[in-house]
């Protein structure tokens, strides 16, 4: 056994973990890193190879030595979930996600309170936990601009200081400043869908991205070569942790980042403190790091089972889980699509980066007017292809063919030869409510590689305002479709209930130490050494996706751990 020291320990060095890092390494402090996967190079992503990692996911956990459970209900027994979508590697999921990269509406922050005050309390369902953030967007409003000035973000500003921009998100939040880097050049289902939803009275926009379109940095810029969603970036333009964060965490001096290193354990001892962790190494050992602050920056289910494996006689239900939050108001973005295929003229989604190309923010958040349609909030609506990735075993894998084909032999071979460059994905992802009976706990069956229990979900998306949402997207993608002028339109399957994409809280973040596990810098209640940052911390999700966010709230939390805990430890709220 191994024992290390540190001021700073961090589990997970991925969105969260590696700006932490990287700053808190700047600001003096002696920071270990622990991530479980390797540490790969740029290099190391060519060349691209499509059943490699989007067949096999290679850069994503194996479902078989790292399981997470799934059960629609307490009633059933859970059964492995048969793929994940975060990383494995360090950089974690910044290096294979589609980079799209949103700020969150100003009423993301408030949704309960804006809810009840435009609609009444009534139209919140009865059994949902939804709750408005610590925090106001005005407060994180700089540490998104950081963020995408340091990591280098491609977009259009759609309100800039209260003025609104054509072209850009007009629904958006205020900025103080244009993006870093602009736009992405449109795909023909970028044009395409632009066009239909302005013929439509909507806002079509170039989705934000986390892949530069300018040389910037010292990186080069996007080569459009489609493989993006579930790849890493074979030239460095994605903005991944792995290029931007990691080597700053480098050059300081103060990181020293443990590859293939399992963390099973946080110590802590009968005063109230953390103490450090304790890991099993690539060679089966079992090891200890001694630290004056331990932070948790993995994806929401290792988050959960720590605290969860943690427990000890002053916390019976779990580290930190006086409030008997912990593993509660699990959330996850649902993707119902509608697709179009076209007799006349190609769509080659195959071509540049993937994920949400163009957007409409009209039907997301509270952008419109709910009374009536049965459901609070909404989705974003972008076009793009079959599950985010374009290429053929993409496509053939993913898309659902229309009535009348079926999904094998000589029909479907016949259909995809003709409208594998032919066809587009409209995507909702809808942001579905907190509910405190959606939980994450220990799965007392199923074992993970180190003899641990495997995180178990008990979710089921399918609930009336939910069940509403979606069908009420549907049909609005069904009419940009059409007016798209596509030969065929036709929805595509829904989930029989499992969590969709981005999955946030089980450490939920809040004002109340006896209705949260942290606070807004994302440390504990509890115990004032332990922070927990990533979307576990999220009390609510919003329509978009998660790690712009992530980063945001890393960087004002290695701020506050920099310039106030540091000298001073103690609750920083």
């Amino acid at each position: 056994m191994a024992t290390e020291k540190a001021d700073v320990v961090i589990v997970g060095v991925g969105a969260a973990g590696g700006v932490l890092a990287a700053e808190l390494g700047k600001a003096g402090m002696k920071v270990i890193g622990l991530e479980r996967g390797p540490r790969l190079k740029t290099e190391d992503f060519a060349p691209q190879d499509e059943l490699r990692y989007f067949q096999r996911q290679d850069l994503r956990p194996d479902v078989k030595r790292q399981p997470v459970t799934w059960r629609a209900n307490p009633n059933v027994r859970a059964r492995p979930l048969q793929t994940m979508s975060y990383g494995n590697q360090a950089g974690g999921g910044t290096v294979h996600y589609g980079a799209v990269s949103w700020r969150l509406h100003e009423d993301d922050f408030r949704t309960r309170t804006k809810t009840v005050e435009r609609y009444g309390a009534k139209a919140i369902p009865e059994n949902s936990s939804l709750t408005d953030w610590p925090m106001s967007y005005a407060e994180l409003e700089p540490y998104y601009d950081r963020a995408e000035y340091e990591l280098g973000v491609s977009g259009r500003a759609g309100n800039l200081q209260g003025r609104t921009i054509e072209g850009g998100n007009v629904f958006e939040a205020p900025r103080r400043r244009e993006y870093p880097l602009p736009p992405l050049t449109p795909d023909q289902s970028g044009v395409i869908f632009d066009e239909a939803a302005r013929k439509l009275g909507w806002h079509p926009f170039p989705t934000p991205r986390a892949i530069i379109s300018q040389p910037y940095n010292g990186r080069p810029a996007c080569s459009y070569c489609g493989f993006c969603q579930a790849f890493g970036c074979h030239v460095g333009a994605k903005s991944s942790i792995l290029v931007t964060k990691l080597p700053e965490a480098d050059a300081t001096g103060n990181f020293t980042l443990i590859t293939g290193a399992m963390c099973h354990r946080v110590n802590s001892d009968n005063s109230g403190r953390v103490t450090g962790v304790s890991y099993y190494g690539p060679d089966g050992s079992d090891n200890t790091i001694e630290a004056e602050i331990v932070i948790l920056g993995t994806f929401v289910y290792d988050n959960t089972r720590l605290l969860l494996l943690s427990k000890t006689d002053k916390f019976p239900n779990g580290l930190a889980n006086s409030s008997g939050e912990v593993g509660k108001h699990l959330m996850a973005h649902m993707m119902p699509n509608v697709y179009v295929a076209f007799d006349d003229r190609h769509m080659n989604n195959y071509m540049g980066p993937s994920a949400q190309k163009h957007t409409i923010d009209d039907f997301n958040a509270d952008n419109f007017d709910h009374n009536g349609v049965g459901f609070i909030r909404g989705a974003q609506i972008s076009i793009g292809p079959a599950d985010l990735e374009a290429g053929p075993i993409g496509t053939a894998m993913s898309m659902d063919p229309p009535p009348g084909t079926p999904k094998w032999g000589a029909a479907y071979r016949d259909f995809l030869a003709k409208y594998f460059s032919r066809y587009g994905a409209i995507n909702a992802q809808t942001e579905n409510l907190a509910y405190a009976d959606q939980t994450i706990d220990l799965d007392p069956n199923v074992r993970d590689q180190y003899g641990m229990p495997a995180p178990r979900v008990t979710y089921d998306w399918r609930r009336p305002n939910e069940r509403a949402r979606v069908e009420f997207l549907m049909q609005k993608m069904e009419g940009i479709g059409h007016a798209m002028g596509a030969t065929k339109v036709w929805r595509g399957a829904l989930s029989p209930g499992v969590p969709g994409a981005h999955h946030e809280g089980g450490t939920r973040m809040g004002s109340d130490p006896k209705t949260s596990v942290v606070n807004r810098y994302g440390q504990t209640w509890d115990i004032p050494n332990l922070f927990v940052i990533g979307s576990s911390t999220f009390p609510s999700m919003s329509g978009f996706n998660p790690t712009l966010t992530i980063q945001a709230l890393a960087y004002m939390s290695a701020d506050a751990i920099a310039k106030r805990y540091k000298s001073r430890p103690g609750a920083l709220v």
